[in-house]
């Protein structure tokens, strides 16, 4: 008998359920933006307290591994991936409901709720990916797949660049936690599109296995080092956010709309990226957003109120693609019966630089701004760009495309 769940579900429902369960991720992101705010004019934080809070509520990122392997080897109910793609996602509004129903926002409540809506997205996040890759490197479209994800976030980045701006403005952040609070449900109606298969028989052995082959493998360590050295960049996140607010004096609604166009951009670069990653190899696709990585990050160092629009869509469009390349070249290097576990390690080293980048980010930018709020920027670009250049020496220990698969 055949394993089940290697069958693939009907085509045209798989993109559709990527796009659902990426479009309540990225409007999720309508809050972020006030909670900067909530967390340097509401709990009144610097810098570097603010960087700290962001760490501790965005630690569930980095257990991405664990809740992989948690739905690859523990079925609920003798599924493999729906059940638990809907207690994530309940989970999810659950704690954005408790937030917008919080009579004061006080540091640990506020922290410990945020922490729980977070993981709530995550293990929404993780489960998706599961299906991604088992489907993807069955039909040969990891990479189509992905842009239709990615694609996706960056368009809700439309809509809540600006509306995260204007809710600053003109609502409550009970009313904006509120509103979040909906966005979770939408993954509850996108379990509905995947026929979720039985569970192969003795699946805690197979993950196991999985788990394994993913930890032997050189092409893991090789892409996870790639992955962490191009997206280590300390000048992005909490530093650049006051960087922004503090020196450059932009305006919440200027944020929000800068965000929005980093979101016309990266939906081009998925949009681009889709259309033309199956006419190249994921290592040469990976390669190139290798080593445009540092001279393209030294740009940065024009970044001001004039130049700010034209950088954001040209980093926008590129970051993506180059996101993107990364992605696939991951989802390729995942054993089979550990795809969730796999692909979980790759994000979380994703997540692990975008963590190591805001929290060290911040509190370098803490310390040296007040002796030159641009010098200090400067030099957390000038880190990023020598943390791309020290993924060039891995290019030459990159597998070739044939042994991209893991064992």
């Amino acid at each position: 008998m055949p394993d089940i769940y290697q069958i693939p579900p009907p085509k045209d429902r798989l993109p559709v359920f990527f796009v659902t369960v990426y479009l309540a991720q990225g409007l999720v992101g309508v809050a972020y933006e006030p909670i900067s705010y909530l967390l340097k004019d509401g709990l009144g934080l610097g810098a570097a307290e603010s960087a700290k809070f962001v760490a501790w509520m965005t630690l569930p990122i980095l257990l991405k591994p664990v809740l992989g392997l948690l739905t690859d080897a523990l079925p609920l109910g003798g599924r493999r991936r729906v059940p638990w793609l809907m207690a994530a996602a309940a989970s999810a509004a659950l704690a954005w409901g408790a937030l917008a129903a919080l009579p004061s926002y006080a540091y640990l409540p506020t922290l410990l709720l945020l922490a729980a809506a977070n993981a709530g997205i995550v293990f929404s996040d993780v489960v998706c990916d599961g299906v991604m890759v088992e489907r993807g490197k069955h039909d040969g479209k990891t990479g189509v797949y992905q842009a239709f994800s990615i694609g996706t976030l960056y368009a809700c980045a439309l809509l809540t660049g600006l509306g995260g701006g204007l809710l600053v403005k003109h609502a409550s952040y009970r009313t904006i936690f509120a509103l979040t609070a909906l966005c979770p449900l939408l993954i509850l109606g996108a379990a509905a599109l995947v026929p979720d298969a039985a569970a192969a028989p003795g699946a805690p052995r197979r993950a196991a296995s999985g788990l394994w082959a993913t930890v032997r493998s050189p092409a893991v360590w090789t892409v996870a080092g790639l992955i962490f050295l191009i997206n280590f960049s300390p000048f992005q996140g909490t530093a650049f956010f006051y960087y922004q607010t503090e020196s450059l004096r932009f305006s919440p609604v200027l944020i929000g709309l800068l965000t929005s166009i980093d979101g016309v951009a990266g939906l081009a670069g998925a949009a681009v990226f889709g259309g033309w990653c199956r006419g190249f190899a994921p290592r040469t696709l990976a390669r190139a957003a290798v080593w445009a990585s540092a001279p393209l990050t030294l740009l940065w160092l024009s970044y001001g109120p004039s130049s700010a629009p034209a950088l954001t869509a040209v980093f926008g469009f590129f970051g993506v693609a180059s996101r993107l390349a990364l992605m696939d070249l991951a989802a390729r290097s995942c054993p089979k019966d550990g795809e969730a576990t796999a692909f979980a390690l790759f994000m979380s080293v994703f997540n692990l630089a975008a963590w190591a980048s805001n929290a060290l980010g911040a509190a370098a930018y803490g310390s040296l701004a007040p002796s030159g709020a641009g010098r200090a920027m400067a030099m957390l670009i000038a880190a990023s760009a020598a943390s791309s250049l020290l993924a060039l020496p891995l290019l030459r220990v990159l597998p070739s495309s044939a042994k991209l698969e893991a064992p």
